[in-house]
C-alpha cells in the first residue's frame, strides 16, 4: 500500500522544512480532500500557502494582489475524473508538485538557507511548467505584471526578500553572501592552499633544493606532475605551503604566475558516495573544473590512498579515474607520500607511477633543524605567550634526534617545543576572566540554538530580540577577552634547556638526571659503571672508554660509527655483559643493544637479510634485520656475534658501516650508522685462553707466569685473527681488546655481586637475606672451572640459594623475615 499524505513533508525533504512550509503541505491535502480531487497539485499548495497567516509565502502573495476568492474558484473549476476511486487514506502529491518540492529544496539549499520554508515553495510554483498556475497568474488582477513577481524569485533576488518585505537581519536562515563560484567541486572538496598560508603568513626556512625541483617538473610540458616522497615529518607538506607562497610573493617562473594550489580532501570526496557513480561523477567534474581552468594544480597529501579510494560496488577507483586526465595533460597534480607506502601502492602500478616526477625529501640535518625551529619560533610563542630561548631550541633538536626514536626532524623537535611551552603554560591556574568567558560562551551557543528553533517556526520578533541579546555578550566576550591579554602578557614565561630535558624526560621515560649529564662526566660515569659491574678487565675498559671519549669531544672522524670495536678472549669473561653495560649507560636505553648472531649468516644467500632480501625473493619490502632496526633506533650498540663464522660477504657489509658509516638496503634506502657503536666477538683464540686459565686463578700480576703466557697468547692469537680476517677490516676499528681470563679473586667479587642482586630481590618482599665471607668462598670455590669463567656462579646460586629459599618462602617457613646462608658441613645452611 501507497503511504499516506501525512508523512509528505518527511518523504520528500525530511526534516528541513519550516513549520509554515509543513503546515501549508497538509493544508493542501485538506483542501485537495475537500474539493474533490484525485491528487494533491501545485494549486492546492499554493492556495494552502496563501491561506497559512503569518508565513512569508502568505505575505507575499497578497503584498502582490493575489486573492483568495481567485484561488477558491481556481479549485472549483479544477475538474477530476479519477476522485471517486481514491480512498481517504491514499490520496498522493501530483508528479508536478514532486518536481515543485524538489525544486524548492535545491533553491534553498543553493543560497544556504537551513530550511525549506513557504517563500521558496513559492519560487518552484511560479518557475514550473504547470499550464494552470501561469494562466492562474496572467488572468488574475495583479498589482504587479507575472513577470515582475517571476523576476522577484529569480535565485539573484531571492537572498534580498527579506529586506524587501521588511524581514529584520538575524543572522540565520539567511544565505551565505559569497559570490558563486566558477569550480563549485574543486571548492566544495578542496582547501585553497595559496589563501591558508597568505592567512597563516608562516616563513617556510630552506628546502630551497627541494622547491626550485617541484617548480622545474610543474613547468614541463609533459610528465609535469611531482610526487614528494619521505618519512613522515619530514617537511613535504611544508614544501607545498613552499611553493605556495612563492607563488603569492610572485618569485616563480611565468609558467606558475597565479597559480592556485588546491588541496583535494580525499575523504570528503568519498564521503556519502553509497550509491554507484556518484563517487565518479563527483571526480569527473573536478576534473573538468581543473581542466577547464589551468592555472589550478591539485595537491594530494597521502597520495597513496587514491589507489582503491572510492572502488564501490565494482566501480572504478580514484587513481584510474586520474590516470586518463593525466596522461592527456588535462591536470597538474603534486602528491605526497612515505617511501613505503610508495613502494606498495605507486610503484606497484606502473602506468601511475609514469605520470609522476619523484622528489626524494631526506630527513633535515641537525643545523638545518635548528635553522626551521628559529624560523618558526615566533608562532609557537605568540600561541603559547612565551620566550623561547636559543639553548632551548638546539637542545630540543639535539635530543630529540638522540631519544625520541621512529620520527623524524624537524617534526619531532618542534613537537617538544610544542609540549615543552603547553607544559609550562598548563602549571598556571585559569584566570577569572577564562572562567567568566567560557560561561559567556556557553550562554551565546544556547541563544544560537534557540534562535535557530525560532527561525524554523518563521517567530522573527522573538528571535530579533534574541540576536541583540547576543550581540550584547559578544560584547561582553570582547572586554573580557582584552582583559585576559594584558593579563597573559604581564606574566612571560621563558622556556629553558631544562623545560627542554623535562620534556624529554617525560617522552622517553629517561630520568632527568641522565638527560642533562655533559659528555665528559658521562664518559666518567660509564668507566665507573664498567669497571663495577665487569670484573677484572680494566685495560679493555680504558681503551673502550678512551675511544668513546674521542667521538664525543669531536676528534675523531664523524662519518664513521662513534666506536668500533673488536672483543676477544676466553668464554663468560663479560664481553657480551659489557655491550650490555654500554648500551644502558651511554644511550640510557636498554633496548639501545641490537644483537647479531653470525651464525646465521653462514650461506651467502642469508647474507641478504641483513639489508633486506632483494626484488622477486620473500621478504622483500619488509626492510632488512639490521638496518630496519638501525633506522627505527639509531642510537645503539650493533653486537656481532661470533664473527668468523659468518660468510665473507658479510664483511664487505661491515667495510661500508666502518668506513662510511652508512649503509644503503634493499630498497635503495641509506641508512646512518654515525651514532652506533659496533663491536665484533670472535672465538678464535678461545682454546688456547682456556688451555692457558688451567695453569690456576691465583694471579693475574704481568710477572707472574701466567700473565706471561695469557700475553703470549694474546700476540698469537691477533696474528691468527689477521691470517683469517681481512687486513682492510682489522685497520677500519678503534681497537682489538682482549678481555682477560678471571682469577679466583675476580670470581670472589662475582659472587659477591649476584648475592647482593638475590637479596635486593628478597628485599622488595621484605624479607632480609644476610651472608658472611664463609658463604662467598664456599660458592666461588665451587664456580671455579677453568674453561666457564664466570657463568657458574649463577647457576651455583640457583641451586644452593634460590631453591631452598623458594621452598621456605612458599611454606611460610621464614622467621621474623630473616633468612642468613652460612657454611655447615661443607655445605650451604639456611637458617
Amino acid at each position: 500500500m501507497r503511504n499516506s499524505l501525512t508523512i509528505l513533508p518527511h518523504q520528500l525533504a525530511g526534516q528541513k522544512l519550516t513549520n509554515h512550509a509543513k503546515q501549508a503541505l497538509i493544508e493542501s491535502g485538506n483542501l485537495a480532500r475537500k474539493f474533490g480531487h484525485a491528487e494533491i497539485d501545485n494549486i492546492h499548495l499554493l492556495y494552502a500557502i496563501y491561506l497559512n497567516q503569518g508565513s512569508l509565502g502568505s505575505n507575499i502573495l497578497k503584498d502582490f494582489g493575489v486573492k483568495e476568492t481567485d484561488l477558491k474558484k481556481l479549485l472549483e473549476q479544477k475538474r477530476d475524473t479519477n476522485a471517486k476511486n481514491v480512498k481517504k487514506n491514499q490520496l498522493l502529491p501530483s508528479n508536478r508538485l514532486k518536481k515543485t518540492f524538489t525544486s524548492a529544496y535545491a533553491i534553498a539549499k543553493k543560497l544556504n538557507y537551513p530550511f525549506v520554508g513557504t517563500e521558496h515553495m513559492i519560487h518552484a510554483i511560479i518557475n514550473s511548467d504547470d499550464a494552470a498556475i501561469t494562466n492562474f497568474l496572467s488572468n488574475i488582477n495583479l498589482k504587479s505584471t507575472p513577470k515582475s513577481l517571476v523576476a522577484l524569485f529569480d535565485p539573484a533576488q531571492l537572498s534580498n526578500i527579506p529586506k524587501i518585505f521588511d524581514i529584520p537581519d538575524i543572522s540565520l536562515g539567511k544565505p551565505s553572501g559569497k559570490k558563486s563560484s566558477t569550480t563549485p567541486f574543486i571548492s566544495k572538496f578542496c582547501i585553497d592552499i595559496n589563501k591558508e598560508v597568505h592567512k597563516k603568513n608562516e616563513l617556510i626556512i630552506g628546502r630551497e633544493i627541494e622547491i626550485q625541483r617541484m617548480i622545474n617538473i610543474l613547468g614541463r610540458k609533459n610528465k609535469n606532475n611531482p610526487i614528494l616522497v619521505g618519512e613522515a615529518g619530514v617537511g613535504k607538506t611544508a614544501l607545498v605551503s613552499g611553493l605556495a607562497h612563492r607563488i603569492n610573493s610572485g618569485a616563480v617562473p611565468p609558467a606558475l604566475y597565479r597559480k592556485k594550489i588546491m588541496g583535494l580532501d580525499v575523504a570528503q570526496l568519498i564521503a556519502g558516495t553509497s550509491f554507484r557513480g556518484e563517487f565518479e561523477t563527483r571526480l569527473k567534474e573536478i576534473i573538468k573544473e581543473a581542466s577547464a581552468h589551468r592555472n589550478i594544480i591539485i595537491f594530494i597529501d597521502e597520495i597513496h590512498t587514491i589507489v582503491g579510494a572510492g572502488n564501490l560496488s565494482g566501480g572504478l577507483d580514484l587513481a584510474n579515474i586520474l590516470k586518463p586526465a593525466l596522461a592527456r595533460g588535462e591536470l597538474q597534480i603534486i602528491g605526497a607520500t612515505t617511501f613505503e607506502e610508495y613502494k606498495k601502492y605507486i610503484e606497484k602500478d606502473a602506468a601511475l607511477e609514469r605520470r609522476f616526477q619523484l622528489i626524494q625529501v631526506e630527513e633535515p640535518s641537525k643545523n638545518e633543524a635548528e635553522k626551521i625551529l628559529l624560523g618558526i619560533r615566533k608562532d609557537y610563542e605568540k600561541f603559547h605567550n612565551v620566550s623561547i630561548s636559543d639553548e632551548a631550541i638546539k637542545l630540543a633538536v639535539e635530543l630529540s634526534v638522540r631519544y625520541i626514536q621512529n620520527r623524524f626532524l624537524p617534526d619531532k623537535a618542534i613537537d617538544v617545543i610544542d609540549e615543552a611551552a603547553s607544559n609550562i603554560r598548563s602549571k598556571h591556574r585559569v584566570s577569572d576572566f577564562l572562567y567568566q568567558i567560557g560561561k559567556l560562551e556557553d550562554k551565546k551557543l544556547a541563544f544560537l540554538e534557540e534562535k535557530e528553533k525560532l527561525v524554523g517556526q518563521e517567530d522573527y520578533e522573538k528571535a530579533i530580540k534574541l540576536r541583540s541579546q547576543e550581540k550584547e555578550i559578544e560584547q561582553q566576550i570582547k572586554l573580557l577577552q582584552k582583559k585576559q591579554s594584558a593579563v597573559e602578557s604581564d606574566y612571560p614565561v621563558n622556556i629553558t634547556a631544562a623545560d627542554v630535558i623535562e620534556t624529554i624526560a617525560k617522552i622517553s621515560k629517561i630520568p632527568v638526571e641522565k638527560l642533562s649529564a655533559d659528555s665528559g662526566s658521562k664518559i666518567k660515569n660509564i668507566k665507573k659503571v664498567l669497571n663495577s659491574q665487569i670484573v677484572g678487565q680494566k685495560e679493555a675498559i680504558e681503551k673502550l672508554a678512551s675511544a668513546l671519549l674521542r667521538s664525543q669531544s669531536g676528534v675523531s672522524n664523524p662519518d664513521r660509527p662513534l666506536g668500533s670495536f673488536l672483543f676477544l678472549g676466553p668464554t663468560g669473561v663479560g664481553k657480551t655483559m659489557t655491550a650490555k653495560v654500554l648500551a644502558q649507560e651511554f644511550f640510557d636505553n636498554p633496548k639501545a643493544l641490537i644483537r647479531i648472531d653470525m651464525s646465521e649468516l653462514m650461506e651467502r644467500h642469508n647474507v641478504a637479510s641483513l639489508i633486506g632480501s632483494p626484488a622477486g625473493y620473500i621478504g622483500y619490502g619488509e626492510g632488512g634485520k639490521l638496518t630496519e632496526k638501525v633506522r627505527r633506533n639509531p642510537y645503539s650498540v650493533i653486537l656481532f656475534d661470533e664473527i668468523e663464522k659468518a660468510h665473507p660477504d658479510v664483511f664487505n657489509i661491515l667495510l661500508q658501516i666502518l668506513e662510511d658509516g652508512n649503509l644503503t638496503d634493499a630498497e635503495g634506502l641509506r641508512v646512518d650508522f654515525k651514532n652506533t657503536i659496533v663491536i665484533l666477538t670472535s672465538n678464535i683464540g678461545t682454546a688456547d685462553f682456556t688451555n692457558a686459565s688451567k695453569l690456576g686463578f691465583e694471579s693475574t700480576d704481568k710477572n707472574s707466569a701466567v700473565s706471561k703466557k695469557f700475553n703470549e697468547i694474546k700476540d698469537h692469537t691477533i696474528k691468527e685473527l689477521e691470517k683469517r680476517m681481512r687486513p682492510e677490516l682489522l685497520n677500519r676499528l678503534d681497537h682489538i681488546l682482549v678481555f682477560n681470563s678471571l682469577g679466583e679473586a675476580e670470581i670472589k667479587k662475582i659472587t659477591k655481586k649476584e648475592l647482593k642482586k638475590l637479596a635486593d630481590r628478597l628485599a622488595k618482599q621484605k624479607i632480609s637475606l644476610a651472608f658472611n665471607a664463609a658463604a662467598i668462598n664456599f660458592i666461588a670455590k665451587k664456580s671455579l672451572a677453568w674453561n666457564q669463567g664466570a657463568r657458574l656462579i649463577r647457576k651455583n646460586i640457583q641451586e644452593l640459594l634460590e631453591n631452598p629459599i623458594s621452598e621456605i618462602i612458599i611454606y611460610n617457613r621464614v622467621k621474623n623475615g630473616k633468612i642468613s646462608a652460612n657454611v655447615k658441613n661443607n655445605s650451604i645452611k639456611l637458617i
